[in-house]
């Protein structure tokens, strides 16, 4: 490239720059006030917008505050419930020390007052009296008046003593206990507004900028900026933001000060006209140059293109290369990363959907409308529906599942079950979602339409033929668990609750079964202690080798079947059933508890992985008729077995002769008395003395309930002579005299 031809090159679109650039100068000039004034609207509307955030965070803070104490400070539920511990003028002494640490709490706390409506009482730091004689009784009665569980009040003035005039101005945040209901009283915390005011005061700028403060009822609350600090006695300003709180409802007004904006205009506008100037020039020389270098980058990169061509040898050798090889070379290596990076960005969005999926059904963010629209459609999933239900797919028996199937074949397999849902879906007019939410659980969503009733039966028509496909088709089984029908995205996690919970039934729902919300919603939380005495009874049972643990057993699932107890009440409930179980094997020989110590780890694996409760009564019954079998023959083989049998049966049938003991078993049996206890203990894993009182007791109790004769007469009849032997022996194994016994009854 020759110079002429650089010269050329430059004077053809100089002038052009100059003539462009000079307009732009002008219209600067022209636009730059009103370019520094919306700057300054920004400013100022930032700065506006952190003294609300400020303040309403001030607040907030102090409302979660009040929260946590109203929620774990068992001295504030004690006053309200009037139930002090111990001396209560030293509780109410500590109720004052409380309120104190809250005010202590935040420097803009003026006071706290608790009133407890039970009895119309108010306490402070500094007096507990009725609220007739409180200087804040009519605000009071207002607030407990009001149906709102919680209020932040406008500007108002607040008074501790009627016959004081110690007034201050406060805002009041108010809080009624309980939280939910509101019926015990109220917890007033008073801020203070100067306090919130020099706050304000201390984040503004007077000389430059003001910010004033209005009610709802648009009454001036505080400004800034004055020249003598009295509210409204400045000259204003311009005005140029105005910002509501949605938390407190004021409203801040803000903007420059006349001569401020002026000169930060006329300044602006001078600096951008010098510096316009100065680009002209540098524009010029800048143009210049680059026109004098524009050939040398082109030059520079065929130079490296043809250097490393010879260097790589991209063809044959020997064979001259051709640059554009290289850089046909190039754009494939570009393209082949361009398709890598896509494909990457395909299985982010997979990623992407499961994750938000996975938060919208368990509720773990909180998702509107707008957002959840916004969402979908990133995703690119449908964002249209009338009504939403969500059910859930649970395999049968998964550990099975597990051990039929490789990992490689479970994945295909449900990607299979997946699909189904898609395509038995299409059909049915429905839109769904699913996704494995768990190595066993496909969570669905339904989009339907407006019509509840008709969406509803599509659902179950939905759910009812995949199960029947995957039956039909499939080497496993599954169970399906399917929420009602919600009208909001917010409201899904209500019906994802709802599928979840009724699955936790299908052990005496039964499986293979599409189980509905409302099937569930009669199984209220149930009162496991009545179950206690039944187990505790099979134990013992099994202990000595009663074949009564057999129907014990089946009346114990009998009444968790027809009782409509859940998968973890049921485990849990088998837990306790071992641990009696273990306890009472823990009393017999060592060679017992060694064959026990054996089927122990069998019986906690079928309450770990059953599926319905007929599958775990099989193995326990099958498991505990073996153990008992076993410690059948191992009884026989001993050589007082036979003898002690007889033992318990005469005391079984003589447990009313008050002449019972050892000695007398011992002469009846032909056997020296420590033999008999020896050997009685042995073969029960049970002293004969606790086995006497246990088999009195028991009787003494029937008796209680069935009959009507006196105290000292059932004590006659199970082997009492004196009534105050039976009265202390009874108490000492049942906790209650056999009066008080009957009359629970």
């Amino acid at each position: 490239m020759t110079k002429p031809w650089f010269y050329r090159l430059l004077f053809s679109y100089l002038p052009v720059f100059f003539m462009i650039t000079s307009v732009l100068i002008v219209l600067i000039i022209l636009s730059i006030s009103q370019l520094s004034k919306k700057e300054a609207e920004n400013a100022n509307k930032t700065y506006a917008l952190h003294i609300m955030q400020s303040v309403d965070y001030a607040l907030k803070t102090i409302d979660e505050y009040v929260i946590k104490e109203l929620q774990t400070n068992k001295r504030i539920d004690q006053f309200f419930d009037n139930k002090f511990e111990g001396n209560p003028y030293y509780s109410a002494y500590e109720v004052t020390e409380l309120i104190r640490g809250m005010m202590n709490y935040n420097k803009f706390i003026d006071s706290v007052y608790f009133y407890r409506a039970s009895d119309q009482m108010v306490i402070s730091p500094n007096t507990m009296i009725t609220a007739d004689r409180f200087g804040d009784k009519v605000f009071i009665e207002e607030m407990m008046k009001s149906p709102s569980q919680y209020q932040l009040t406008n500007q108002r003035i607040f008074k501790e003593f009627a016959e004081m005039d110690q007034r201050k101005a406060v805002i009041s945040l108010v809080r009624k206990i309980p939280l939910l209901s509101g019926q015990k009283g109220i917890v007033v915390v008073n801020i203070s507004m100067d306090s919130i005011a020099r706050m304000v005061g201390d984040m503004s700028n007077s000389k430059i900028s003001f910010i004033e403060v209005y009610d709802p009822e648009g009454k001036q609350l505080m400004a800034s900026g004055n020249t003598d600090g009295a509210v409204g006695s400045r000259k204003r300003g311009s005005e140029l933001t105005r910002i509501h709180s949605t938390y407190t409802n004021w409203e801040y007004r803000s903007g420059l000060n006349d001569d401020y904006l002026f000169t930060f205009t006329s300044v602006f506008s001078y600096v951008w006209i010098g510096l316009g100037l100065v680009m002209v020039v540098l524009g010029g020389i800048w143009m210049t140059y680059v026109t004098y270098r524009n050939y040398r980058p082109i030059k520079l990169i065929m130079s490296r293109i043809h250097t490393y061509s010879e260097l790589k040898s991209m063809g044959a050798p020997g064979k001259k290369q051709d640059e554009f090889q290289y850089i046909d070379r190039a754009i494939g290596n570009l393209m082949e990363l361009s398709s890598r990076y896509e494909k990457q960005h395909e299985e982010d969005i997979v990623f992407r959907r499961r994750h938000f999926f996975k938060e919208w059904l368990e509720g773990s963010r909180a998702v509107d409308y707008e957002d959840w629209k916004t969402e979908m459609n990133r995703l690119q999933l449908p964002s249209g529906f009338g009504q939403l239900a969500a059910a859930v797919i649970e395999m049968d028996k998964y550990m099975e599942v597990c051990r039929m199937f490789s990992q490689k074949d479970q994945e295909l397999l449900k990607f299979v079950l997946g699909r189904v849902v898609y395509e038995t879906a299409e059909p049915l007019g429905l839109t769904v979602w699913a996704e494995w939410t768990a190595t066993h659980r496909l969570s669905v969503v339904i989009f339907a339409d407006h019509d509840t009733k008709n969406s509803e039966k599509l659902a179950a028509n939905l759910c009812e033929n995949v199960r029947s496909w995957v039956e039909q088709h499939l080497h496993f089984r599954i169970t399906l668990g399917v929420g009602h029908m919600v009208g909001q995205v917010q409201e899904l996690v209500h019906s994802y609750e709802a599928a979840v919970h009724v699955l936790r039934f299908k052990s005496t729902l039964g499986t293979n079964r599409v189980l509905y919300h409302w099937e569930s919603e009669a199984s209220a939380e149930k009162e496991m202690y009545k179950h206690l005495p039944l187990v505790k009874s099979l134990a013992q049972s099994f202990r000595l080798g009663d074949k009564g643990w057999k129907p014990a057993l089946e009346q114990l699932f009998t009444e968790l079947k027809v009782g409509l107890f859940s998968y973890d009440e049921i485990r849990n409930l088998m837990n306790y059933l071992v641990y009696h179980l273990h306890r009472e094997m823990m009393e017999l020989s060592a060679e017992i508890q060694e064959l026990w110590n054996m089927a122990l780890p069998q019986l906690n694996d079928a309450i770990e992985h059953f599926d319905t409760i007929e599958d775990v009564y099989a193995e326990w019954f099958h498991m505990l008729e073996e153990v008992s079998q076993r410690m059948a023959a191992i009884r026989e083989d001993r050589s007082t077995h036979a003898v002690m049998t007889q033992v318990r049966t005469y005391v079984e049938s003589h447990y009313a002769d008050p002449e019972l003991s050892l000695t007398s078993l011992s002469e009846q049996f032909q056997l020296h008395a420590s033999h008999v206890s020896r050997a009685f203990k042995e073969e029960f894993g049970e002293k004969f003395v606790d086995y006497l009182v246990k088999i009195r007791m028991e009787q003494a109790k029937k008796l209680l309930q069935s009959s009507r004769d006196s105290v000292q007469d059932i004590g006659s009849m199970v082997g009492y002579t004196h009534a105050i032997s039976f009265i202390r022996a009874f108490k000492k194994y049942t906790g209650v005299t056999p009066g008080d016994y009957r009359k629970q009854e």
